[in-house]
C-alpha cells in the first residue's frame, strides 16, 4: 500500500472519529438542554434571581447544541419572564433604583420578543406582559398617564390579535379600558393634573391586572 493511500485512509479514519465525537457531544448537549428547561422552570418559581437558570454546561464548541436545537427564542422568553418577575410590580412605590432598572430591563426584553420572535403565541404573551407592566406603572406614574394608558391598551390589543385565545390579555385589556374611564372621571372632577391614588383611583378600573407569568 502506497504512502499516499495510507495517509488518505488515516485522514478518513480521523475524520470519522471527529464526526463521532461531535455527534456524541451534540447528543449530550441536547439532553442537557432538555433537562435545563425542565429543571430551570421549576427552580424559577422559587429562585428567579438564580443566574444559572436555563444555562446548561455545553460540551460542543461554539454553542453548537443551542444552535442545533434553535432554543435561543425560548431562552430569551424565559429571561424576559425572569426580568418581569424581579421587577416587583406588586410594589407601587419605586424607592430602590435597582427596581427601576429591572423594570426597564423587563420592558426592553419583552419589546424585543414582540418585534423579533417568530412564534405568535410567545409574541402575544410578551405583548400581554408589556400591558401588565403598563398597568402597574399606571398606579404610580404622575406624568403623561394618558400616553401610558394608550400604549398599554395598544400592547394588550396586539396580544389579543396575535393570539385570540389569550384570555388574560383580554381581561387586562378590559381592565385598562376601565382605568381609562376612571381617569376621565378623575380629570373631569379634579382637573387634568389629578394624581393617582386620589378619589378617582377608586371604583372603575381599580381591579388588579393578571400577572402574565
Amino acid at each position: 500500500m502506497s504512502i499516499a493511500r495510507r495517509l488518505a485512509l488515516g485522514v478518513g479514519a480521523l475524520g470519522c472519529i471527529v464526526l463521532a465525537v461531535t455527534l456524541t457531544l451534540w447528543a449530550v448537549d441536547v439532553s442537557r438542554w432538555n433537562d435545563a428547561f425542565a429543571a430551570g422552570d421549576v427552580r424559577f418559581r422559587v429562585a428567579p434571581e438564580d443566574e444559572r437558570l436555563w444555562r446548561p454546561a455545553e460540551l460542543a464548541p461554539f454553542d453548537a447544541g443551542r444552535k442545533l436545537l434553535a432554543v435561543q427564542d425560548d431562552v430569551d422568553f424565559r429571561e424576559a419572564l425572569r426580568a418581569l418577575r424581579r421587577a416587583d410590580l406588586e410594589d407601587p412605590v419605586i424607592s430602590d433604583p435597582e427596581v427601576a432598572i429591572r423594570r426597564n430591563e423587563a420592558q426592553a426584553r419583552l419589546e424585543a420578543i414582540v418585534v423579533r420572535d417568530t412564534d405568535n403565541a410567545r409574541r402575544s404573551r410578551a405583548a400581554g406582559m408589556l400591558g401588565v407592566l403598563g398597568l402597574a406603572r399606571f398606579v404610580y406614574e404622575t406624568q403623561e398617564r394618558e400616553a401610558l394608558l394608550s400604549a398599554t391598551i395598544a400592547n394588550l390589543t396586539r396580544a389579543v390579535a396575535l393570539d385570540p385565545g389569550n384570555d388574560e390579555a383580554k381581561y387586562n385589556l378590559e381592565l385598562a379600558y376601565q382605568r381609562g374611564r376612571g381617569l376621565e372621571l378623575t380629570e373631569a372632577s379634579a382637573g387634568s393634573n389629578a394624581a393617582p391614588g386620589g378619589q378617582g383611583s377608586k371604583g372603575a378600573g381599580a381591579g388588579q391586572p393578571g400577572s402574565g407569568y
